[in-house]
């Protein structure tokens, strides 16, 4: 030891100290020291001069080792004490080795004195090593602890059977048991038979590579659910390589899962959607033209009599088409929709009525609404059909009778609301639940529930677009839709729509007659589908208005250009090739500024070129459309333009 050693002697004898003194110099120890007979000295110096041993006699007549001892374990000093005495210790100075005293030596013995002293010292350093390692230690299990008991993730500890040795307090959560009820249980039996396999092998194989490996499985919740895990499995080796516990580290995915087959299904969906949307589109343009030329060819009163009904049969086909397309560009979001600020209850109690007759009487109809449910924002037409469709598919789950409930209330989701199934953002909404007391559904059923064309009906009974419809217009309408359903138990179906603080407006205007509308003014007709350019330009022209043709837009613009006189309205399809219908009127307010315009269309989606015919101010009509309709559409934005102008001058 080379540093110096600061010596503080309990001695009353001056010449003691000189001895040792002697001693440790001949010894070559490089040591400084300091003498006190008092207790009061003896406290001062071990502050001022912090010895690094103390020698003490233990026969001293006003202060004595015994003491020295007990002040230094009062301060928390840790200095190792070595007894100095003349005589064989007396029982004073056992007590004193007994109770701490690191060593001993008599005064006739003095040359060993450097070696008991360097000893001392040596067993100090051993000890307060030993210590910290321990400390720290005990801080590194505190925190690993603290890891453990505080993380979601699930921690356990098994040995090289499998059987628990540890298990996190997390596993409450996740599996439903106490830790306590674990220690000691196979791990393997919670998982399920047609992993267990998998799960053993990835055991086994990081216990021979000496690797870390993951896994998934399911495991068995308390109570017999299963839930989905990922595990990551590291062994702990003692000296010899051998394995003794194995880490398993599990994470629950569950919910994560859940999540993914939810956007699976939506991506599927989405799919079908753009399908269904682009063949609506081609097919509108057919049906517009058959229900066109039908309604011409009813009005020639000379046709013989086979012949109408021919023809009212080919426009009665014509409708079906239709209301089929409209049940597809409802499950596919992209049908343009007229919103309005609806009282849900008004509407329920409208349904009531009508459906009362078409339900059965063996069936309990009963409604339930909410008062000052507060309005929502959606197609009346449309929120009309997501009901009738529930009470019908609910009416056909009781074939031998039962209860359905149509009941309205209105929620507030906050961030503690659980976001599944409905997945919503928080905020306040309107409820319309429509539940039966029939056959119920399993779990496999309900995952399809909402996809095109899945029926569970006989063939002919069903076309399988009921539920997707209602999906799809409730989704465009801004809202969600949840299901509740067990077999045997029932089915419950809640519509979520935002709530809105806006008042209800009045009731829609009625549709009026099918006479059509007459006017005189002047019209370009842009369309690119020959037959309904054809029948519209008939339409028109057989009630008044002259009609100015265009197959696209750049054949618009060559008419605006070139004809000299007015142009009161551009009727345009928005899907058009070379120029579509939303560039062409871009490009018409720079040069026909008074110009009104009427868009046609059979579907809209979220693209810029098709986003117009959703504007707040524009007008647009949707294919397929009956004469009557096209003529009081035309009409209407006339008139409407008319009463403007009348306004401005004025």
């Amino acid at each position: 030891m080379n540093r110096e050693i600061r010596i503080l002697m309990l001695e009353d004898v001056g010449a003691g100290s000189e001895l040792v003194e002697q001693e440790l110099s001949r010894a070559q120890v490089n040591f400084s020291s300091k003498h006190v007979e008092t207790r009061e000295d003896y406290l001062r110096e071990l502050v001022t001069f912090a010895p690094d041993v103390i020698l003490a006699d233990s026969n001293l007549s006003q202060f004595n080792s015994h003491e020295a001892r007990r002040l230094l374990e009062e301060r928390n000093f840790d200095i190792p004490i070595v007894l100095v005495n003349s005589s064989i210790p007396d029982e004073l100075a056992i007590e004193s080795l007994n109770e701490g005293v690191d060593d001993d030596i008599l005064k006739c013995s003095l040359k060993q004195l450097p070696a008991v002293v360097l000893n001392a010292l040596k067993k100090k350093e051993l000890e307060q090593k030993k210590e910290k390692t321990e400390t720290a230690l005990r801080r590194k299990e505190d925190q690993y602890r603290l890891i453990a008991e505080n993380t979601s993730d699930l921690i356990c500890l098994v040995d090289r059977n499998g059987n628990f040795i540890y298990v996190s307090p997390s596993v409450q959560e996740v599996l439903g048991y106490r830790p306590e009820e674990l220690i000691g249980r196979d791990f393997f039996s919670l998982i399920h038979p047609d992993d267990e396999e998998a799960v053993r092998t990835v055991f086994r194989e990081s216990s021979l590579f000496k690797n870390r490996q993951t896994t998934e499985y399911r495991s068995q919740r308390k109570g017999g659910e299963w839930r989905s895990l990922e595990s990551a499995s590291s062994w702990v080796f003692d000296e010899r390589g051998k394995p003794q516990r194995a880490v398993i580290v599990s994470r629950d995915l569950t919910d994560r899962k859940r999540l993914e087959e939810q956007l699976r299904h939506s991506q599927k969906m989405e799919a079908v959607g753009n399908l269904a949307g682009g063949l609506a589109h081609d097919f509108n343009n057919l049906l517009t033209a058959i229900i066109g030329f039908t309604d011409i060819l009813l009005t020639h009163t000379n046709n013989p009599e086979k012949v109408r009904k021919d023809a009212e049969e080919i426009k009665k086909a014509g409708e079906r088409a239709a209301a089929l397309t409209r049940q597809l560009l409802a499950f596919s979001r992209k049908q343009v929709l007229q919103p309005k600020v609806l009282d849900l209850n008004a509407a329920v109690a409208n349904i009531h009525k009508m459906m009362r007759r078409l339900i059965g009487e063996d069936i309990d109809f009963v409604v339930h609404t909410k008062p000052d449910l507060g309005a929502v924002r959606a197609d009346p037409g449309q929120i009309e059909q997501v009901i009738v469709n529930l009470i019908i598919n609910a009416r056909d789950a009781m074939p031998r009778g039962g209860k359905l409930t149509l009941e309205t209330s209105h929620v507030e989701l906050d961030d503690t609301f659980p976001s599944q199934p409905i997945n919503l953002m928080p905020g306040n909404y309107v409820v319309l639940a429509v539940s039966d007391t029939g056959c119920g559904m399993d779990a496999e059923t309900q995952s399809h529930l909402f996809e095109p064309f899945f029926t569970t009906k006989e063939q002919g009974k069903g076309t399988g677009l009921g539920l997707s419809t209602v999906y799809g217009i409730v989704k465009q309408s801004g809202g969600a839709i949840s299901v509740e359903s067990e077999l045997g138990s029932g089915t419950s179906f809640k519509i979520y729509l935002p709530r809105i603080g806006e008042v209800v407006t009045a009731g829609e205007v009625a549709k009026g007659s099918m006479e059509l509308a007459r006017g005189s003014e002047t019209i370009l007709l842009v369309e690119d589908e020959e037959m309904v350019r054809s029948l519209v330009r008939n339409v028109l022209e057989k009630n008044g208005y002259k009609v100015l043709e265009a197959a696209n837009g750049w054949d618009a613009l060559r008419n605006i250009k070139e004809y000299n006189g007015e142009i009161h309205l551009v009727m345009t399809d928005l899907v058009m090739p070379q120029m579509g219908g939303r560039e062409l009127v871009q490009r018409l307010a720079c040069l026909r500024t008074r110009t009104k315009v009427l868009y046609m269309t059979g579907y809209t989606d979220d693209s810029a070129e098709h986003r117009g015919a959703s504007d707040v101010d524009t007008a647009f009509i949707q294919k397929p459309f009956t004469p009557a309709t096209l003529t009081r559409k035309v009409r209407e934005v006339l008139e409407k333009k008319r009463k403007a102008g009348m306004a401005g001058s004025g």
